[in-house]
């Protein structure tokens, strides 16, 4: 006879707020957010000094602050996944919540609402460092930063975060998944060296795929398919083998 499961199961909602307090929670993940400010910070107001006034504009100073995140968010992602299997708090999560693909479905969108949040206060010191700019320093002062630069900016922040939590899910260990973020696309960009892989790389180099995105030009056909391709291979793939190895791994 087959069980009957009784009461009432655990909403999404609920399950990416647990998501969102265990990454704000530990230390890994709250010294990440700190850092990711502090470079931030210092990055916005850079400008100020290395730039002439007719250089300084809110443009200008989203440049260089979105490398704060650019650089540490997809940590994030990468502490989330493998936070169950490195802290050994699998046994209790899952025992709480079976379904792992939806913990895990989760653990993406946690991090992509917290990535959202620093793309946004990004924006907001480079507005403050622009107000500065026009106060202090004579700056240029403009506001014009076109749509296509900022729907760029929030779409390679869910790339690079759901990639980190894609290396996580597959390698289920945060320094491997972090060593593997960094050092494998940087391995992709070395063989753009070889001349018999020079129309080969562009496709999958992680880096000039989604620079016209960062930027905003994104425009070509080729571009979309190469960004298209990006994501396919590092998003994708390994988000999806992860989600089947974390469904399938026995629980220590």
């Amino acid at each position: 006879m087959t069980p009957v499961l009784e009461g009432s199961r655990v909403p999404f909602v609920r399950h990416v707020r647990v998501e969102l307090r265990k990454q704000l929670d530990t230390r890994a993940g709250l010294w990440i957010l700190i850092a990711i400010a502090v470079i931030t910070i210092g990055a916005a107001v850079l400008p100020l000094w290395i730039f002439e006034s007719e250089g300084l504009t809110w443009r200008a100073f989203l440049d260089f602050s979105s490398g704060g995140w650019g650089l540490l968010l997809p940590f994030i992602g990468v502490l989330a996944a493998t936070s169950e299997w490195t802290q050994r708090t699998g046994l209790s999560t899952f025992a709480l919540e079976p379904r792992r693909t939806l913990v895990n479905a989760a653990k993406l969108v946690s991090s992509l609402l917290l990535g959202l949040a620093v793309v946004a206060a990004t924006f907001g010191a480079a507005a403050i460092a622009n107000l500065i700019g026009i106060t202090a320093f004579d700056g240029n002062g403009s506001w014009a930063v076109d749509a296509g630069f900022v729907l760029g900016q929030a779409a390679a922040m869910v790339i690079y975060v759901t990639m980190g939590v894609g290396f996580g899910l597959l390698l289920l260990s945060t320094p491997l998944a972090i060593v593997a973020f960094i050092v494998l696309p940087l391995a992709v960009g070395v063989l753009a060296l070889i001349p018999a892989l020079t129309d080969v790389v562009p496709w999958v180099d992680l880096s000039s795929a989604t620079l016209p995105l960062l930027t905003g030009s994104l425009s070509s056909s080729a571009e979309w398919g190469q960004l298209a391709t990006v994501v396919a291979v590092w998003c994708l793939v390994p988000l999806g083998f992860g989600l089947v190895r974390t469904a399938r791994r026995e629980v220590a």
